[in-house]
């Protein structure tokens, strides 16, 4: 698809509707303009948190181990694009699409095959006769926007799948919404990625009320050398340095447990600079700690952290009292 101008409305709409969805919003399209502004840009955005994401649970060993892709609430088809960069369209047998809006999933079906012409690429109208037993089940940006109801159907829908992988906003409303889904599906999935552990989940605890799982993808240089997308961050006020979000990838529990989490720990958040010292919010095996990580003690590990240059994925080797004395970045291709 050839690059289209922006067309400001369309986008101020879009951005509108989004920003003040809650429940049940209906339909956000109304014409091919809406679509193709959207995927372009608002789209393309979201595709940067699912490369992130992606990033985050290959480090740990994860890969696609099913035939079929489920993309519910598919819009353009960003998420399944997405996997498929990653992961190749070679030994997926089917992609499944699935929106309120047909002319999404249109849309979404028309990227595809433009980029994987011999990919077959259904459109789903009953979902309730759909087989995922060797499905990966996408859902992206869709919690916010769905009753009680609708998320615990969907909740329900999932589970009868072999893989999830979501990513929604990196808000704290969305982020817990996403962990009310994680404990609905623990009984029957492990969790992958970004959790260190398959216990209920310690951000539940009353301790942690204030916190929120989620973290900071990097934009491409495209981002700052496209004068269009300098041109959008003005005039939609947005910052393109700062993409947060949350993800969670589950694995049915007929898929074995991965054991590359032991002793490691994940960052969540962002890292609080203060003179000579960082506070770090980490999800570890026991739970989850705010430790003190002083410059004059590891200053190695504090610049890493700093310049945020390893992802969030740490084994701290040394803690004491609050604080972590030693530790290091896991390593792994989060390119």
């Amino acid at each position: 698809m050839e690059i289209a101008e922006p067309d400001w409305d369309t986008l101020n709409r879009l951005r509108n509707e989004f920003l003040n969805a809650s429940g049940n919003v209906g339909l956000y399209w109304n014409s091919i303009t809406d679509l193709v502004q959207y995927h372009q840009y608002f789209a393309a955005r979201i595709g940067w948190k699912w490369d992130a994401a992606i990033a985050q649970a290959r480090q740990v060993g994860w890969g696609l181990e099913s035939s079929t892709i489920l993309d519910w609430g598919c819009g353009t088809g960003i998420a399944t694009l997405r996997i498929l960069e990653a992961f190749g369209s070679e030994n997926v047998n089917e992609v499944v699409l699935w929106d309120h809006s047909s002319a999404a999933t249109s849309f979404a079906q028309t990227m595809l095959l433009e980029k994987y012409p011999d990919l077959k690429v259904t459109l789903a109208d009953n979902l309730s006769n759909l087989d995922l037993s060797n499905t990966l089940s996408l859902a992206s940006h869709v919690l916010n926007e769905l009753s009680l109801s609708d998320r615990e159907s969907l909740t329900d829908l999932f589970s009868k799948s072999r893989q999830i992988f979501w990513v929604e906003p990196g808000s704290y409303d969305s982020s817990r919404l996403l962990l009310e889904q994680r404990e609905g599906l623990r009984e029957l999935f492990h969790p992958v990625a970004p959790c260190i552990c398959a216990i209920s989940c310690p951000m539940n605890l009353e301790e942690n009320k204030n916190h929120w799982c989620h973290f900071f993808a990097k934009p491409p240089i495209v981002a700052f050398t496209e004068s269009r997308w300098a041109q959008f961050a003005k005039m939609m006020e947005i910052d393109l340095r700062s993409l947060p979000y949350s993800f969670l990838v589950m694995d049915s529990k007929k898929i074995p447990s991965r054991s590359d989490l032991l002793n490691k720990s994940r960052l969540l958040g962002r890292p609080r600079q203060y003179k000579g010292y960082t506070r770090i919010y980490s999800c570890d095996q026991n739970g989850h700690n705010d430790y003190e990580l002083w410059k004059r003690e590891d200053k190695s590990l504090w610049k890493t952290i700093k310049k945020n240059k390893s992802g969030t994925l740490f084994e701290w080797t040394q803690i004491e009292s609050g604080k972590i004395l030693a530790g290091k970045a896991v390593e792994g291709n989060l390119d």
